[in-house]
């Protein structure tokens, strides 16, 4: 019997929150298509190529990541298809970084999209991103 897209969405966001949290750039891209196109917040549309790149950069300047999603809807995909999935997720994420170990920057990221995943040589990998929402807010802090 086969299990139900939750449980196995929950597995694939399982790997990314890790492989976000260890820094696993080949992990966390091996989610994505090789065609994603991953609308951002301000409506420009990237490739896999280009949200690699800036996560690979994320992952060489960050010291601490933390990653969640919160599904708030699931949808099979057009026509009933059982090879693709929309979830419409809401994901909070901290990431932080230290400067000569007393200067401590951190942001907060609140974003909701639609996350359109298809089943391709046998995984579910994310096809489209469409970031509806987002909010970053900064924070400092001073001392050891």
């Amino acid at each position: 019997m086969a299990l139900p897209i939750e449980t196995i969405l929950d597995e694939r966001h399982r790997i990314a929150q890790d492989a976000f949290r260890n820094r696993d750039a080949a992990a966390y891209e091996a989610l994505f298509s090789p065609r994603l196109a991953y609308t951002q917040a301000n409506g420009e549309t990237i490739g896999r190529d280009t949200l690699m790149r800036d996560v690979r950069e994320q992952f060489a300047r960050l010291k601490h990541m933390t990653s969640e999603f919160a599904r708030e809807a699931l949808a099979m995909g057009d026509s009933g298809r059982d090879d693709e999935v929309t979830e419409t997720l809401t994901q909070t994420a901290t990431t932080g970084t230290s400067a000569f170990g007393f200067i401590h920057r951190r942001w907060h990221i609140l974003r909701r999209g639609h996350y359109i995943w298809a089943r391709e040589d046998g995984d579910w990998r994310l096809i489209r991103v469409q970031v509806l929402s987002e909010t970053v807010r900064g924070s400092w802090r001073y001392g050891f």
